[in-house]
């Protein structure tokens, strides 16, 4: 075996809500907002509804294969070719979606708090961190994750109570006042993020207690709901249907904040809440990519490809899309319907083994 760490079902729990909930603190109110206007914080829920679906069956074929990961069984599924085919995509899966984030992260750095720096540096330096950790293997990313995430919970949490001074709470009103429609509509990129639960397939077969695994996907995916429709929440009783024009309405919440002479100007504290769960999020994508990359090859060490791949990554991180409006614009259309071909995909895997387990029985 490739990689001979090993995590636990919580651990596992801490890298797929860093998947989700990071980018949503930052992008849902925005996006969603466009579509759901002051029912945006229902998005999240009706998105994580449909969304369970997809992690049940990731879960159950995972279980399917307790050994193997997405790159093996694929092939015992659909075949030599097909089967390498899709495991070339779930790479490529890795490495777009590492990119996205770093591009994201880069945006976000340069407009909110280094903003003479060039996105280069901060993407640069980032990518460097990211590679060490993932060379240290899988163990050592549960282990950031258990480590920095829960402090990010409580700061979030520190954050919203420091805001309810400044709430507003009739901007919610009236609820779904243009029927459930607009809601429903600001769902649907939320609900392409869960095509991240596709690398179940790859982190499951190193989960040490794989039993308890379904009771923290839950968990985890409550806990992603609750983040999403919170910050959405938080960002319509401040700014009610002008939250759809900031470019990252939770900053501005961060920015309202302000309590007596002694507490100002929190800013700072917003990096304590998203730049650890963007890093374990960055770290979980290129380990995908690194690992699903040298079992494709054939390889018995993953870590020489580490860092080409992250330098990869680097370079498309720079040649998207120039400025924040058009990138966000294309975080709403093309990446939504790249993560949905992926929820098809794997949809297509869960069927193709259920399928065959019932053939197979006497």
């Amino acid at each position: 075996m490739i990689e001979k760490g090993k995590i636990s079902a919580a651990q596992l729990g801490l890298l797929f809500y860093s998947v989700m909930a990071y980018d949503g603190i930052l992008y849902i109110p925005k996006i969603t907002g466009k579509e759901a206007g002051h029912d945006l914080w229902l998005s999240p829920i009706w998105a994580h509804l449909l969304g369970l679906l997809f992690v049940l069956a990731m879960l159950r074929l995972s279980s399917m294969f307790p050994k193997e990961t997405i790159i093996q069984y694929s092939e015992r599924l659909l075949g030599n070719w097909p089967g390498k085919a899709v495991g070339l995509v779930v790479i490529l899966y890795g490495i777009n979606l590492t990119s996205v984030v770093l591009r994201e992260f880069g945006d976000f750095i340069s407009a909110v708090f280094l903003r003479k720096t060039p996105p280069f540096i901060a993407i640069g330096g980032i990518v460097l961190l990211v590679t060490y950790a993932v060379r240290g293997g899988l163990e050592v990313l549960g282990r950031l994750a258990q480590l920095f995430l829960p402090l990010t919970f409580l700061v979030f949490g520190l954050l919203i109570i420091l805001s309810i001074p400044e709430w507003e709470v009739n901007n919610i009103l009236p609820i779904m006042g243009n029927g459930i429609v607009p809601s429903l509509k600001g769902a649907i990129t939320p609900l392409s993020w869960f095509a991240g639960y596709i690398m179940l397939g790859l982190y499951f077969p190193f989960v040490s207690n794989q039993r308890k695994t379904t009771a923290y996907a839950i968990l985890t995916w409550f806990g992603i709901m609750v983040t999403l429709s919170v910050s959405g929440l938080i960002s319509i009783f401040l700014f009610g249907k002008h939250v759809s024009t900031l470019n990252y309405p939770f900053i501005e919440v961060v920015r309202y904040i302000g309590f007596g002479k002694f507490i100002q100007h929190v800013d700072a504290l917003l990096l304590i809440v998203w730049l650890p769960g963007t890093f374990i999020q960055l770290t979980s994508y290129l380990y995908t990519a690194s690992l699903g990359a040298s079992q494709l090859l054939g390889l018995t060490q993953y870590r020489q490809l580490v860092l080409p791949i992250g330098l990869i990554t680097l370079v498309m991180s720079m040649w998207r899309t120039s400025g924040i409006d058009k990138f966000e614009t294309y975080l709403g259309t093309s990446q939504v319907i790249f993560d949905f071909f992926y929820i098809a995909l794997g949809l297509l895997l869960f069927i193709t083994a259920w399928i065959r387990k019932r053939v197979k029985r006497p």
